[in-house]
This record gives C-alpha cells, sequence and structure tokens, in this order.
C-alpha cells in the first residue's frame, strides 16, 4: 500500500491534515479503526481501517448501515497516513476536501475475513460501532470504486429490526400559570409547526403533528439538518418557524411564506435507531446538544431555563407566544398530552370553522370577514367575525377555496344576528374550512374579542377522510390523561385501514360523549338529519342505521363525540345470520386480570375440542372478548344458544373459576357472557378507545401473549399504533375465516 496518492492531492502547508510520510508497521494489539464525518462539498462518512501500516479508506456517502441486511454505497478512496487516525479540524477552501473533518466514532476492529476479490469482513469495537460489517468490491456503474458496505448479524440469532416506527409528538397540557412545585425546565413556545423529523442514511424527512410530509416545502431545512446533527441516523422533535427581520417567530409569514425559517430542536427521541423516549428529559437534551452543530441558521437549540417566572416575564416583554415547562426525569410520552409538560401562552389562539363570508367595501368588497363558527356536527355556534390581519393574498386564496362551497342555507341554527351586517351581505358555506385566529379573551356568550387572522389551520395529511373537518380539537375529552379530541380523531386516522374492515356493512349506534368522558353521554341509533349525503345507511324496523364503510365516515362519527365504536355482529344484507360470535368474560370485583386470562385459555380449549378458533382481545377494561367466526347459517338465538352452551360446561367443569350467572350479587370468578349475542346487540370494535380513565383500547392479541403477566393497561392509543405498524390486524381472521358451528 502507496501514500503517494494521498500526496499528490494535498499541499503542504496549505491543510493542517497530516503530511503523509512513508507507511508505519503496526503497532501490538489490535488493528485501529476510525470513521471521521466529513462536512465538505457533499456530506459523508469516511470509514478507515489500519491495514499494512495505512488507513484504508472509504467514504460513504450515507454513513454507515445500521440494520442487519442493509447495504449503502462506499467509494474507495486513497490510503491515508497512520496519523489522520487522530486528526480533526477544518480544511481550508481551495483545498482538497474542502470542509470540516470530526472524529465520528473510533477503536479496535478485528479482520473475520478477507476474500480473494478484496473483499473483507470485519467486526467493529468503538465507541459507538459495534458489530460485523462486510465491504464488497461490487464495482457498481462499472466503477472499481464502487463497494457496498453491509450490515451483518452480529450473532446466527440476531434478526433483522422492523421498519423504524413513526413518532407522534409529545403534547403539552394547558394551564393558567407555570408549576409551582418539583423540578422543571422552561423553554419557549414557539408559534409554527410541530414537525418530527428523522435522518436516515444521511438524508432528512420531515412530518408535521398531523401527518403532513413538510419536507418540500421546507426543503431547505430538510437539507439542512444532516448538516447540522453529527449523525447520519436519528429521529428529533422540534417547532418550525418563519422568524422576521427581528428574529420573532411570525406565523402569518408562515401563511405567506415569507421569512426566515428556523427549526427549534428540543428533544431526541430516537439516536443511531436506539429509542430513547424512555430516557429521562435531561439525558435526552444532553445528548442532543452534543449532536448539535453550532452556527447552522435553519437548525437551532431551543434554548432551556430554570427560572421559569423570569422567561415568562421575558417573554411577554418580545410579545411570544409563550412558556412550556417540562418535568425534569420525565420521560417522551409520543402522542399523549402529559402533566410532565405544561403550557402556558400569553395569548390566546384557536382553530374555528368557516361558516361564510361577508361582502366589504373599497377594496375590500369581495371579502369584509369570515363568519367564525365552532362545535359537533349539529351542534355548530358562532363565535364571531374577524376582518384584522387579512390582506389581499390571504383574501385571494380563502375566496378561491371558499366558493366551491357556497350553500344557500345556512349551516347552523339558529341564525346569528351580525351587528351592523345585512343577511343579504352574508355569503354561506360548508363548514369543512378552519382557520386560526388570534384573540385577546372571550366574552360571557363565547365571542371572541379583537380577534385576528392568522392564517389557514395546518392541513392534514392527505387522506380519504379529506371531507371532514375536525371540530374542537382541543377539547379535552379524558381530563386525568389530558387526551383531547384532537388526539382521538388523530388516532382513529392512524389505525383507520385496520379498523374500517371490522365495521364495514356493519349496522352502527353511535355512543356519543360530546364533553369528554366527564360528560353527558348518549346512545344515537337513528341517523341525524343533517347526515352527510356521502354516509351510507341502514334501514332496519324503521331505525336508519349508519354503516361505517370508510375512513370519511369513520372521521364523522368520531367528529360527533364517538369515542368507542359499536357495530352489530351481523352485516345489514343479512341481519338475522351473524358471521360472528363473542364469549365475553368479565371478572367478579376483586377477581385478578391472570384469572382472566387463565379463563380465556379455558375457552380456547373448549372451542379446539369443537374444531373452531377464535380472536382474543382486551376489552379495553377489565374483561376480555373472545370472537369466533362463523357462516352465516345460524340465526340470532341459536349462535346466542351456542355461547350459552359452552359457558354453563365450562362453569359445569371449572365451578370455582367460572360462572354463568348475570346478577353481581352471585357471581365469582369470571363470568363468560353470551347476552351480547343477538339481534341489534352491539360490541366495541377492535381497535375502540373505551371512554374511561387510562384511554384503553380494545385490542386483538396473539394467543401466545396471552400469560399471567398481561397488562390490559399497557394498551394505549400510542401503543397499538406502534403494534399495528408492526404486527398488522391481528384480528384479520375475523374478516374471512368462516367456521361451522356444531
Amino acid at each position: 500500500m502507496s501514500l503517494d496518492e494521498y500526496r499528490r492531492k494535498r499541499r503542504p502547508g496549505r491543510t493542517p491534515e497530516p503530511a503523509g510520510g512513508e507507511a508505519q508497521p503496526a503497532e501490538a494489539g489490535l488493528p485501529v479503526f476510525v470513521v471521521q464525518r466529513h462536512d465538505a462539498r457533499r456530506l459523508h462518512y469516511d470509514l478507515r481501517l489500519e491495514m499494512n501500516g495505512v488507513l484504508a479508506s472509504w467514504a460513504l456517502p450515507k454513513g454507515l448501515p445500521l440494520e442487519v441486511g442493509e447495504r449503502y454505497l462506499a467509494v474507495h478512496t486513497e490510503d491515508h497516513p497512520m496519523q489522520y487516525a487522530t486528526f480533526s479540524g477544518v480544511i481550508p477552501k481551495g483545498q482538497y476536501g474542502a470542509g470540516t473533518m470530526e472524529i465520528w466514532d473510533h477503536g479496535s476492529y478485528e479482520l473475520v475475513e478477507r476474500k480473494r476479490d478484496g473483499g473483507l469482513t470485519v467486526r467493529l469495537a468503538g465507541e459507538r460501532l459495534q458489530g460485523l460489517w462486510t465491504l464488497v468490491p461490487a464495482h457498481m456503474g462499472g466503477d472499481e470504486k464502487n463497494w457496498l458496505v453491509i450490515k451483518k448479524r452480529d450473532s446466527p440469532e440476531q434478526v433483522a429490526r422492523a421498519t423504524p416506527a413513526g413518532y407522534a409528538p409529545m403534547l403539552a397540557t394547558p394551564a393558567d400559570r407555570l408549576p409551582g412545585r418539583g423540578r422543571w425546565l422552561h423553554e419557549v413556545k414557539w408559534d409554527g409547526y410541530r414537525v418530527v423529523a428523522r435522518i436516515e442514511g444521511g438524508v432528512a424527512s420531515l412530518t408535521s403533528r398531523r401527518g403532513v410530509d413538510m419536507g418540500v416545502r421546507f426543503a431547505a431545512v430538510a437539507r439542512a439538518l444532516p448538516h447540522a446533527l453529527r449523525t447520519s441516523d436519528c429521529v428529533v422533535d422540534g417547532e418550525l418557524c418563519m422568524l422576521d427581520e427581528d428574529g420573532r417567530p411570525s406565523f402569518s409569514l408562515m401563511q405567506r411564506g415569507e421569512g426566515s425559517p428556523a427549526y427549534y430542536l428540543f428533544d431526541l427521541l430516537e439516536l443511531e435507531r436506539r429509542p430513547l423516549i424512555d430516557q429521562p428529559l435531561e439525558a435526552r437534551r444532553e445528548q442532543l446538544t452534543e449532536l448539535l452543530v453550532e452556527g447552522n441558521p435553519l437548525v437551532r437549540l431551543s434554548a432551556g431555563f430554570e427560572d421559569g417566572a423570569a422567561l415568562l416575564k421575558a417573554v411577554v416583554a418580545q410579545n411570544l407566544e409563550g412558556v412550556v415547562a417540562k418535568r425534569l426525569g420525565s420521560p417522551y410520552r409520543p402522542g399523549r398530552r402529559t402533566a410532565d409538560w405544561v403550557k402556558v401562552k400569553t395569548r390566546q389562539d384557536g382553530e374555528f370553522l368557516v361558516l361564510g363570508w361577508t361582502a366589504g367595501q373599497g377594496s375590500r368588497e369581495a371579502l369584509g370577514a369570515l363568519v367564525l363558527g365552532e362545535g359537533d356536527g349539529d351542534t355548530l355556534a358562532w363565535v364571531g367575525n374577524v376582518g384584522s390581519g387579512l390582506d389581499e393574498r390571504s383574501i385571494g386564496e380563502l375566496l378561491r377555496r371558499m366558493e366551491p362551497l357556497r350553500v344557500a342555507k345556512p349551516p347552523l341554527d339558529p341564525v346569528p344576528k351580525m351587528p351592523k351586517t345585512p343577511a343579504r351581505l352574508v355569503t354561506w358555506i360548508e363548514p369543512r374550512l378552519a382557520v386560526k385566529v388570534q384573540f385577546t379573551e372571550r366574552t360571557r356568550d363565547g365571542r371572541l374579542r379583537a380577534p385576528v387572522f392568522l392564517g389557514m389551520a395546518e392541513e392534514r395529511a392527505p387522506r380519504r377522510r379529506s371531507r371532514v373537518t375536525l371540530s374542537n380539537p382541543d377539547k379535552v375529552f379524558f381530563p386525568d390523561e389530558g387526551i383531547t379530541k384532537g388526539d382521538l380523531f388523530a388516532y382513529y386516522e392512524a389505525v383507520s385501514d385496520v379498523v374500517v374492515p371490522h365495521l364495514h356493512d356493519r349496522p352502527f349506534t353511535m355512543l356519543r360523549y360530546p364533553d369528554g368522558i366527564k360528560g353527558k353521554s348518549f346512545f344515537q341509533k337513528d341517523a341525524p338529519s343533517h347526515l352527510p349525503s356521502w354516509v351510507r345507511t341502514y334501514t332496519h324496523d324503521g331505525i336508519r342505521y349508519i354503516l361505517v364503510n370508510d375512513a370519511d365516515t369513520l372521521a364523522w362519527v368520531v367528529n360527533m363525540g364517538c369515542i368507542d365504536l359499536h357495530p352489530w355482529l351481523a352485516r345489514r344484507d343479512r341481519p338475522d345470520r351473524p358471521d360472528l360470535v363473542m364469549f365475553d368474560l368479565d371478572p367478579a370485583e376483586g377477581v385478578p386480570y391472570s384469572t382472566v386470562v387463565e379463563v380465556a385459555l379455558l375457552v380456547r380449549q373448549a372451542l379446539a375440542a369443537l374444531k373452531l378458533e377464535g380472536v382474543p382481545r382486551t376489552s379495553g377494561g377489565k374483561g376480555m372478548h373472545i370472537l369466533v367466526p362463523i357462516e352465516r347459517r345460524t340465526d340470532q338465538p341459536g349462535a346466542r344458544a351456542f355461547v350459552a352452551a359452552v359457558a354453563r360446561a365450562l362453569a359445569r367443569t371449572h365451578p370455582d373459576l367460572i360462572t354463568t350467572k348475570w346478577k353481581k350479587s352471585e357471581r365469582h370468578g369470571v363470568l363468560v357472557d353470551a347476552n351480547q349475542n343477538g339481534l341489534g346487540r352491539t360490541t366495541a370494535a377492535a381497535y375502540s378507545v373505551r371512554p374511561r380513565p387510562g384511554a384503553t383500547v380494545a385490542t386483538p392479541l396473539a394467543w401466545d401473549e396471552l400469560t399471567p403477566d398481561l397488562d390490559p393497561t399497557a394498551f394505549t392509543m400510542e401503543a397499538v399504533i406502534e403494534r399495528v405498524s408492526r404486527l398488522g390486524d391481528l384480528a384479520s381472521p375475523l374478516l374471512g375465516h368462516r367456521q361451522r358451528l356444531p
């Protein structure tokens, strides 16, 4: 190996790099390796292995692959002198490789295999990299310099990891004042778009809170992020803002596509495929700070402060949005609104539905003000009009969006009486657009005082449910957990692909909680008169039932205040012939969940003796459901009789564990209940969030998950989203596997 090529490309005295003398003999012990982060004309990483007194080198445009089977390009470059193993610094402009060179990892390595074609398998033992990699001279594109680097199994038992999971951002609980007790870190509440970013293979993707891809709109930030972080693979959380000339975030500039973009980072969720969300806040922040390259105007650290009161005072003086307090020692809870994060706003803002617009005067003749409302479907209420903040550009965009939505009749009842605004000057529209409005306070009758238009509300990811505009997304549905209606809506949006098939063509009864689980609730079988025309229905015995046959309808019923989902066990074409029967396992007071699991396994044994298979799922409460897909030969009374007969047989065989007595005063052990089987009877569908503290989900299970330590409270919304992405729909046998009852 020779250093001639290395010396030919460098000018001694003009670069701080080692001059490159003769090759050095290897020292005792294992040879060394180094990976250097090279932010040159193109950001890349350099892998260098000690061989025959020099450093054999490869440039890695995407870094090293981290998961078994991943393979990245590795460009074989000139050998480097051994002194380069400790080099870091800035190579001046005009010199070969100009840019910043940093040591990213270093250690020793073992040469496991060398092939005749020059290919190598090495075991790295560094501070960050541990394991096996293979370098293959693949000659990609006909160029002998183009190799592949492949991550190999470190042991025969190691398997490839599933596709990296997405992270819904953790949310802060609104409050009137900062926390007074405990240890807290305080940050500025930035006014922009909440964005979770993933860097993978040196390429960044940006995703908003509502699942919108922001990478095209903010391409400069996406390009800058890999240069701003000392890693080729991580997930970060932050706020993407547009700054005015004074460096303050401006949502109106964001809407107009003006200002200077800045992505304020405040959390590190994953580093080189290692999830960090269970680590304490301060540990995640410390690692984030170490990763961040200072001086990048597009990517910045959101500074943390111990003195929250002083920060709040400064925020008020600078007219910023507010302060977020974060409890030290707390983990990151994706998608959850918890008391570990508390936000205090210096000004109020919200998202409101546009009900129409009023004509103006002079240059504003086409649009004087927007008519604003809020509410749930049939309970829309007027909250006032907003004209301040509208400019020529926003008026043009609003009119373009509103014109196709014109309607003859007002979308709310009663029709509001607007001061100094005759009815003839109001144009009404379908309430499908939402805008963001800032205001000072609300009047006693709910009107907005001094409202100012900030822009269109953030769009959602383009999904099938574009027909539905969520109302009151910040209304708290689960007070103890801080879970809002918007959180619930986002959950069902995320799992709609697996939920809808279990609801399709099944008559649906709405159980509505307009004010969350602490408010009043009511069943509604008959579809309301204002039902959208695109929602399919089925009429039985004079009742018009909704059919949740698509994601739009699922979104609509959730917007109407449905927390859990209640379909029949039969489909509309043969309502008297169910295609599912259900065993409802309901434990008596004080019976542990391990006993419920034991009884579920006994039900499975009984079904197996009858050559039947069922699918278990948590009920979302203290019980469990076992559903059995059947041929549509048995009528409703026959299906119920079958479940009751199996339950009685089990109760006779295991009288200490199982009962069929329905009265609570006579119960012991676990009731195996057949009463949910019958015409018109409903049950909480798979993946339903249950309206009880904890917001647990009725979750399908694999039978091998039924162990004595099974914890039904672990199946939260975020946990189920992760399960579905990893395991798919475990309830899918209910959709096509038909079995004949004996």
